[in-house]
Parts: C-alpha cells; structure tokens; sequence
C-alpha cells in the first residue's frame, strides 16, 4: 500500500469559514509552527576569522567570496573590524550580499567611520551569504570577521509583531523582540532573548 503525502495547505489562498451570522463568511486563518531545531550559538567570526583587509594606492577593496561555514538558519549576519592602529581604518561601506529565506539576493551595508574599529550587527536573515566587500584600508593592520548572531528569520511576510502569538526558546517563553514586514521577507525575524547553544530549540507560533 502506497502512502502519498499531504500537500501543504496554502496560507494565503483566500479560505472563508462560516460565522454565527448566516450569509456571513470571514478570512480563515491558521496558526503555524515554525520550529528552529538547535541554533548553534551566535559568532561574530564563525565565517571568516581574521582576514587581512588590503592597503596601499593601488589596491582594490577586499571582496571575499569563499567562507568557512553559512548560518545554520536565515540569521543576521555580524562583521567585526578591527585593527592594531585605528589610524589604519578607512571611512567607508562594507557590503553583504547573499540570499534570504526565499534565495532572493540580497544586501545589506554598513558605514564605517574612518579611525574607528567597530562592530556591525545586521538587522536581517541571510540564508546565505555570497560576498564580503570591504574597502581599501589607510594601513596594514585592519582586519575583518564574519560571522551571525541571534536575530533568526521567518519564513512569513508578517503584518504586525503581534501574529507572534507565542515565543519559545527551549520550551519556555522567551521575550525576543519580533519585527514584521509585509513587503521583504529578510526583514520579518526574531531577536532572541535567550542564547542559542546547539541544543535548544526555538518554536514560534504565528496567526497567518
């Protein structure tokens, strides 16, 4: 006897259900489980692990294309720049690229103050990274790392924080901050409160 799999329902297909009220129907929702199994822990060089940034008149920025992992899930993606001597840092953009939940290229950048080592945290999930660029620095002692950190995407282009209905980490409440957006789905994710190890779970139930 051959077993066939359910197709998945389509959240969004236009569904009515029946009310109290005859003749009157509404929108039918559903509540989804989007289940994380085991994030690793957040790390800002769990990519790229200290690579030199180039410098000199005739150097070309530094684009870096290969890396030694990719986030375990569509998370946002963390760069370090450090250096011996701010004086070696240069004022410019550093850009990701990549793909989001969808693989959907996308980017994201960041602006860095001359004389200024920082760290740069993303605001949006990458399924993939693709490219690094970082600019041409003023001195040999800048260097870079890439990594993720504990902000995790959701495969819904959400309304409101408030389909969030209930937020779990390690099967108790977390107070993780939800930002929606209808239009972008790298810009719909879950800051986490709690910390990622790779042993804990994350379960989210949203109303879509």
């Amino acid at each position: 006897m051959s077993v066939y799999p359910m197709a998945p329902y389509k959240h969004d297909f236009g569904q009515t259900i029946t009310t109290d009220v005859e003749g009157v129907a509404v929108d039918r929702a559903f509540i989804a489980h989007v289940h994380i199994p085991g994030p690793v822990a957040a790390d800002s060089d769990g990519m790229i692990d200290g690579a030199q940034c180039t410098t000199g008149e005739e150097a070309e920025p530094l684009v870096i294309t290969e890396f030694e992992a990719q986030p375990d899930w569509p998370r946002n993606i963390v760069v370090v720049l450090a250096a011996s001597t701010a004086g070696d840092i240069a004022a410019g953009d550093i850009v990701v690229k990549g793909k989001n939940f969808a693989d959907e290229e996308i980017t994201e950048t960041h602006t860095v103050t001359a004389d200024t080592a920082g760290t740069f945290t993303g605001s949006i999930a990458f399924k993939e990274v693709t490219s690094v660029t970082v600019p041409v620095q003023d001195g040999d002692s800048v260097t870079v790392d890439v990594g993720w950190g504990k902000v995790f995407g959701m495969p819904y282009k959400l309304e409101a924080d408030e389909q969030v209905i209930l937020k779990l980490f390690n099967k108790s409440a977390d107070s993780g901050t939800v930002t929606p957006d209808a239009e972008d789905i790298e810009k719909n994710v879950i800051s986490l409160n709690g910390n990622p190890d790779g042993q804990k779970d994350i379960d989210l139930y949203i109303i879509v």
